[in-house]
């Protein structure tokens, strides 16, 4: 028996979710996590996104992967300018794994490719009125069939098979900003109820980076450092404020006089009260 070539997939696209194309200038994000991929095309201007924490500048001619379950939203504090085409899609293939949360550059070659997909996207699906997208009504099967074989062409291009990328050299820099920028979040809201989700959405980071970063800074978790955080602001107003202690227990997010006594004695050794008098 003659032999045969089997063809392999290595990757595939089981359905697309969105196709966008508009200018980002201007616009506002909250940010968003989602349970599918996202990859956006930056087709002029330059488009800055805080991606779990990190900040990513994604130059014209280039696309950035956002993996399904990460947060990510726009930087507030740098404005995107780009004009970009935006596609959603969901893939269970393993091999996509190359793909999170990475920025590639791609040739003249490559950008023709992705933007056939888009125009052939664009006119082959429209919105639902349910939500999501849907096919239009005169489209056949084997032209959705073709705009599934054009996204997996384009992936493939890109696609290394086995590749770790490396830690990029500023990775670290970016994770000492974000660790700062929760850091000073948490110390200006001492007095509030803060959880984890409030404290992740107000630093536009997912929970699991936010402990992630606890973690590699003052190995504990988030709610052991806001811990920390309180009685050293406590200690500070027992020596250097005319506040009580009951004050003291607002001002510094414990609440009760109780609990704020309980803490601070398991965390220093010392009552409230035995603080103030020590030399």
């Amino acid at each position: 028996m003659k032999e045969k070539v089997y063809l392999p997939t290595v990757l595939s696209v089981d359905a697309i979710n969105s196709v966008y194309h508009f200018s980002l200038e201007g616009r506002k994000s909250k940010g968003e996590l989602h349970d599918f991929y996202e990859m956006v095309f930056v087709e002029s201007g330059f488009y800055y996104v805080i991606l779990d924490g990190e900040r990513f500048e994604v130059p014209p001619g280039s696309c950035i992967f956002f993996a399904p379950n990460v947060f990510h939203s726009g930087d507030g504090v740098t404005r995107s300018t780009a004009t970009v085409s935006i596609v959603s899609f969901d893939s269970a293939s393993p091999a996509m794994r190359c793909f999170d949360n990475r920025v590639f550059a791609i040739d003249t070659a490559q950008r023709q490719q992705l933007t056939a997909f888009f125009d052939a996207a664009l006119t082959a699906c429209e919105k639902s009125p349910h939500g999501g997208l849907r096919a239009r009504d005169d489209v056949p099967p084997h032209r959705l069939q073709m705009l599934r074989a054009q996204l997996e062409l384009f992936l493939l291009g890109l696609y290394t098979e086995g590749e770790n990328p490396a830690e990029p050299s500023n990775r670290r820099q970016y994770k000492k900003e974000c660790f700062a920028r929760l850091s000073d979040y948490m110390k200006a809201h001492l007095a509030e109820r803060l959880t984890l989700s409030s404290i992740s959405a107000a630093c536009s980071m997912s929970e699991s980076a936010v402990k992630s970063l606890c973690r590699e800074f003052c190995d504990c978790g988030p709610t052991d450092y806001l811990i920390s955080l309180r009685v050293t602001a406590a200690k500070m107003l027992i020596r250097e404020s005319t506040l009580n202690f009951t004050e003291i227990a607002e001002k510094t997010g414990f609440g009760t006089l109780h609990y704020f006594s309980r803490v601070f004695k398991e965390r220093t050794g010392m009552t409230p009260t035995d603080y103030a008098k020590a030399p």
